[in-house]
């Protein structure tokens, strides 16, 4: 089980590079599967806190402006 810092430690990887990721693919078919090779491992490994990280995942997007599915 992976712990809620470790989780909190691997989102915030993922935030600091969410901003590369959306310059590199500004196409959604491009930036989707780039997204979701970020931040797969973590919502696998989430166990019970799958809909914090979820929740925390969906909140950076909005933030940072990422492209409709």
């Amino acid at each position: 089980m992976t712990t809620r810092a470790a989780l909190q430690k691997a989102l915030n990887r993922i935030e600091a590079y969410l901003p590369h990721l959306l310059e590199q693919f500004p196409e959604p078919g491009e930036f989707w599967p780039a997204f979701a090779g970020e931040s797969e491992a973590v919502i696998e490994g989430a166990g019970q806190d799958h809909e914090w990280v979820a929740d925390r995942l969906e909140s950076m997007l909005t933030f940072h402006g990422a492209p409709a599915p």
